[in-house]
């Protein structure tokens, strides 16, 4: 660690509902952290949607990250995210069933809309170096993205972002490549259905049977281990 990097700024009176409108295309990110190895550095996309109830935990985001390995292995699944109330720019995200103090931060830097750019950081950049800050590369504080809202690279719009980045204090170097080629997109996200389980379920191995009914008469307490089963009780879509 060097000099105490510069603090950044997050966008400010973030439009949620036009940010989460189409699906964001990965074209540069840092690597490597736990959850996104240089090796799934492709065909990298993220979506969002905003809920029309919050979650158990108050999450009001679906968050669907998708990546490719170079053999075509699909990897990535479903987050929760949440806003900051004071400022917009900043959400946190995590799985849904953990409460929102174990989310990590999910910055947004800058945001055009009618260029088709955003610059996406994992928190303030913390660690210094001869070319400016970074996150970490563990699950939380960490990670640097530039996403586009067309797989097509355009690298005009990609430097944009990048100068972007270099002023807010980010080192460019930890950016790598992301290849938005021979990639197979599904035009519109599938829809998740969400609906209560017909059948009965046991919480705990060797506990009793229960069903949706049985959560629903006492959902503030049962819904805690049964969201998964009965997601429309618990106010989980």
């Amino acid at each position: 660690r060097g000099e105490a990097c510069q603090e950044v700024t997050t966008v400010q009176d973030l439009d949620l509902e036009a940010y989460v409108s189409k699906r964001w295309y990965v074209h540069q990110q840092q690597a490597v952290t736990e959850y996104s190895p240089l090796e799934w550095n492709y065909c990298t996309y993220a979506e969002y949607a905003i809920r029309n109830r919050q979650t158990f935990w108050g999450y009001r985001v679906d968050v669907t990250n998708y990546a490719e390995d170079v053999n075509g292995t699909e990897f990535g699944g479903p987050l929760c995210a949440a806003q900051n109330r004071r400022e917009s720019g900043k959400l946190s995200v995590a799985p849904c069933f953990l409460p929102r103090f174990i989310a990590g931060p999910y910055w947004i830097i800058a945001y055009d809309e009618a260029e088709g750019y955003a610059l996406v950081s994992g928190g303030q950049p913390t660690i210094s170096g001869p070319n400016g800050c970074r996150t970490g590369d563990g699950i939380n504080n960490s990670g640097l993205w530039i996403f586009s809202r067309s797989p097509d690279r355009n690298e005009t719009l990609i430097d944009q972002v990048r100068g972007i980045a270099e002023d807010q204090g980010f080192d460019l170097g930890v950016l790598n490549d992301v290849l938005q080629v021979n990639c197979t997109y599904d035009e519109e996200p599938p829809e998740v259905p969400c609906e209560d389980s017909d059948e009965s379920f046991r919480v705990f191995r060797f506990g009793p049977s229960i069903d949706c009914d049985y959560v629903a008469r006492n959902p503030g307490h049962r819904c805690w281990l049964s969201r998964g089963n009965c997601p429309a009780t618990c106010n989980e879509c």
